[in-house]
């Protein structure tokens, strides 16, 4: 094993998952200035959600054998560039060089890796175009009244959405001015790595759902629009002909009712379980958070403009709002079946 000195640019690993939010975590799990290079043999190409991972066997100083887990974007969006499970064989000997991860010796983030033959291969690197313009633009057949906006595509984050990312794990918590004394108490209780919903493939909220940037479906009939979101294969339904939020058990997503306003579909949830409006690092929520967003579809119909605030009376003491844009996608949403 050979540690590098290089400090690397990690800009291609955050790249290389869905679009958007797909650093929130990483500072959590990989210190960017830790840069190690290690030389072995392929064991395994994990090619999974929400993260990838090549498994490698690498003899360290002693001669004794170590298996490395080097983890990179999700199999959703390294497929979308060409990747396939084929691109790493076992027993290939290959030079990997990521940033080190924080709590495993034997763990890094993925980089770039170089194959026996000189071939390099980089996280975020396209390696085919084919198959990748599967649009799945159906908004030609109405389902709704004209008098409602026709939503009914499939949507994808525009370019660059959410790239400032939250803040580090050494930084200040930019919630903690939102937050009651009920709420300090729930955030001192929450622990931003191993409390993350995400391990436990939970789509964790409607924040991070709009904010993975992902390839998201709408489906809009007489009583119900159905948002499908392609991260952990979350599907909400939102009730038309429902005023009120009838009793039930709270779930992780909420009970949504909505409306429509000219161009704008209004969506009010309640009825959640208690959890977290973002992982990192940590903005808990009670069983009383109340949320309502606006997708709104510009004049031409090629922009979906979501917002949303949220409320919650024992953990809040004022609103938050949030914001993102879609545009039509090129791409299909494909099965997350989200693996840990």
């Amino acid at each position: 094993m050979n540690g590098s000195t290089k400090v690397l640019s990690i800009a291609a690993l955050l790249l290389a998952a869905t679009t958007g939010y797909t650093h929130h975590s990483f500072d959590y799990h990989f210190d960017r200035s830790q840069s190690v290079t290690i030389e072995g043999v392929v064991k395994e190409f994990r090619f999974i959600n929400p993260h990838a991972h090549l498994m490698v066997y690498v003899a360290n100083e002693t001669g004794e054998t170590e298996e490395w887990d080097c983890a990179m974007g999700g199999s959703n969006g390294l497929a979308r560039n060409g990747w396939t499970e084929e691109v790493f064989a076992p027993g290939q000997a290959i030079t990997v060089t990521g940033s080190a991860a924080r709590r495993d010796n034997t763990g890094c983030a993925y980089s770039v890796g170089i194959l026996a033959d000189g071939t390099r291969i980089e996280a975020g690197q396209i390696l085919s175009t084919e198959g990748n313009e599967a649009n799945a633009d159906v908004a030609s057949a109405r389902a709704v009244p004209d008098s409602v906006p026709n939503l009914r595509r499939v949507w994808q984050g525009t370019a660059g959405m959410g790239m400032g990312g939250p803040p580090g794990p050494d930084e200040a918590n930019p919630y903690e001015y939102l937050l009651s004394e009920a709420g300090h108490a729930a955030l001192a209780a929450y622990d931003p790595v191993t409390d993350d919903p995400a391990l436990q493939c939970s789509p964790v909220s409607i924040s991070r759902l709009w904010g993975t940037g992902s390839p998201v479906q709408i489906e809009q009939r007489e009583d119900v629009v159905v948002i499908r979101h392609e991260w952990m294969d979350a599907e909400r339904t939102v009730h038309l002909n429902q005023i009120e939020h009838p009793d039930g058990a709270n779930v992780v997503l909420g009970h949504s009712v909505g409306s429509y306003e000219g161009s704008t579909l209004v969506i009010d949830t309640r009825r959640y379980a208690p959890g977290v409006l973002h992982q990192h690092p940590g903005l808990p929520h009670s069983d009383q958070l109340h949320t309502v967003e606006r997708l709104t579809l510009s004049e031409d119909g090629n922009l979906l403009n979501v917002s949303w605030s949220a409320e919650d009376p024992v953990y809040y003491l004022e609103s938050l709002e949030g914001a993102r844009t879609y545009e039509p996608s090129t791409v299909l949403p494909q099965p997350y079946n989200c693996t840990h």
